[in-house]
């Protein structure tokens, strides 16, 4: 089969999005005609290590609309430049289709439900997604960040309002023939005639065979919790240093590494100022995926108490390193996340903000509860991780498509 892989966000060797759609070119190319057309900005990137590989039936398009091509991609010309670049794309896609056909084209990245393409409009199968974006937590969780982060979340809101409104989005949406998303609340915002054919999945995998185990707890030594990710709000770093104030409250020696760097930097240290946590609390800046991967094996308990991350890499990748995973039953992370290998927290019922915390305090005592519970959610943990490698996650949405809209080859 020959697909055409729309990535503006695609990169080896990361993380989040772009790592992903790595992975996704990297497994179809195996099988499968691949041609990648990503941004021009990932070039550096991205050539010096496709040079070193065999990967015969990989090829990937560097492209920037003329109009934007000296704009530079940063946080805040980001969502701009990727409007600007997939209508851009309608073109040049239906170029290269005209010089030899595709049999599928499918957009991938950016993975938001409420930014259509346009590759409906080419003319082979069209596949949209996995897509978030759709996912949310009662306002009432939300009271205690900057008005920043407030602001942030308001403005989200807006565009998530505005798109389910605008009938552009909804022409583009309707020329798919499949739209996969990756949660329940993403599917529910699309429109009804839309929800017919979609399917729910998480298309990021765990990197099973990649990860030093993390070594077992025992009684005498502290409990070691971990988070990585954007210092943002939605994050809900704040409520695992609340919980971590609690857990000491409560006797237990607890400490608490945060990996990442972003806006809530600063609200993060006043707050381990304020609740007097000195080093209990350690901050480390954004590192390079591989230095990350060995950071799991230093901990006991990956806390993330996202409130909307339509999925979370990080989560697998905690999984594969044997670590149990705490995080609330918003979003995506419940997908990787069950009783097996760690904690989901209830929340949508919870009063407040304090009530919030409390619940997350008190799943860490659970996971240790015992080293031998601990060993228990740790080899669930691993389990649950090779159940959904890269491989495994992508084969089963390819299955999906195959399946419902593509002939044998």
């Amino acid at each position: 089969m020959r697909i055409l892989l729309s990535a503006f966000s695609f990169a080896p060797g990361i993380g989040s999005e772009a790592g992903g759609a790595w992975r996704w070119a990297l497994e179809l190319s195996k099988t499968h005609d691949v041609v990648v057309v990503t941004d021009i900005s990932r070039r550096p990137r991205v050539d010096p290590v496709l040079a070193k590989m065999d990967h015969p039936r990989l090829s990937v398009i560097y492209y920037r609309p003329w109009w934007v091509r000296k704009v530079p991609l940063n946080s805040y010309t980001a969502q701009v430049l990727f409007a600007c670049w997939q209508l851009g794309l309608l073109g040049l896609a239906r170029q290269l289709n005209r010089q030899r056909p595709f049999d599928l084209l499918h957009h991938l990245s950016y993975g938001v439900f409420r930014q259509a393409s346009w590759l409906g409009f080419v003319g082979p199968t069209f596949v949209f997604g996995p897509v978030g974006g759709g996912e949310d937590a009662p306002w009432r969780f939300k009271q205690s960040l900057p008005v920043g982060e407030k602001l942030r979340e308001v403005a989200r809101a807006m565009a998530n309002w505005t798109a389910v409104r605008n009938p552009l989005w909804k022409w583009a949406l309707s020329k798919a023939d499949l739209v996969i998303t990756r949660t329940q609340e993403t599917k529910a915002r699309l429109p009804l005639s839309v929800q017919r054919r979609v399917f729910v999945a998480q298309e990021i995998g765990a990197p099973h065979l990649a990860l030093e185990r993390a070594a077992p707890w025992v009684e005498a030594d502290p409990i070691e919790l971990l988070f990585a990710g954007r210092l943002l709000g939605l994050k809900g770093v704040h409520f695992a240093i609340r919980a971590l104030w609690v857990l000491r409250c409560r006797g237990k020696d607890v400490r608490l590494t945060v990996i990442g760097s972003g806006p809530m930097g600063a609200h993060l240290a006043a707050l381990v100022k304020r609740l007097a946590l000195g080093a209990a609390v350690r901050f480390v800046s954004h590192l390079p995926q591989q230095e990350l991967f060995e950071r799991y094996a230093r901990a006991h308990i990956f806390i993330f108490p996202s409130l909307h991350d339509a999925g979370g890499n990080v989560v697998p990748e905690a999984l594969a390193a044997g670590l149990p995973v705490v995080c609330f039953n918003l979003g995506g992370p419940p997908s990787f996340v069950d009783a097996s290998c760690g904690e989901v927290v209830p929340a949508r019922d919870a009063a407040d903000e304090a009530e919030l915390v409390l619940r997350l305090a008190d799943a860490v005592e659970r996971v240790t509860q015992s080293p031998a519970h601990w060993l228990q959610l740790h080899q669930g943990a691993l389990a649950r991780a090779a159940g959904m490698s890269w491989e495994l996650q992508i084969e089963h949405i390819q299955q999906r498509i195959a399946e419902l809209y593509l002939q044998p080859s």
